[in-house]
């Protein structure tokens, strides 16, 4: 039997509720909780796209990530597992050798030089998981940065 996979893309949720309920919290999920949501992923830890949003926001509450989302890796493990986490950054071209789930980062350059960024979660060689249904970064940027993530512990 196949595991069902409820999250989709939370961080395309979270826009669609912040147009809604503007509120800071919400404002930087919305714009910058794409690495967090691609952690959970990595974790295997896949709620529906609105308890991936509470999941975030309860992160943010315990100080696992900071308030714009940047991701306090062992914190962050420590606090959804209960179990240690090592991470190696890694400078990647590619993502056709990745084999378990990694989280990597896509940049892209628009028209007047600015520099993007997001992550997604890739596994066996190819995109497995993305927090927004449709990103440029990806489309049309390229594979720059992976974390390599060794947990280790707990069970």
């Amino acid at each position: 039997m196949s595991k069902i996979v409820d999250m989709k893309n939370p961080q395309t949720l979270a826009e669609e509720l912040y147009s809604q309920f503007p509120n800071e919290k919400l404002r930087n999920i919305k714009d910058f909780g794409c690495c967090a949501f691609t952690l959970l992923w990595c974790l295997g830890i896949e709620p529906d796209d609105a308890k991936a949003i509470m999941t975030l926001g309860q992160l943010i509450d315990s100080k696992a990530i900071e308030e714009d989302c940047t991701v306090i890796w062992a914190k962050a493990c420590q606090y959804l597992t209960g179990r240690n986490l090592t991470v190696e950054f890694k400078n990647i071209t590619s993502i056709k050798d990745i084999k378990k789930r990694t989280p990597v980062k896509y940049e892209r350059i628009d028209e007047n030089g600015k520099k993007h960024a997001h992550w997604v979660g890739v596994e066996n060689g190819k995109i497995g998981f993305n927090s927004l249904k449709t990103s440029l970064c990806v489309n049309k940027g390229k594979p720059v940065m992976a974390r390599i993530l060794t947990i280790s512990g707990g069970y």
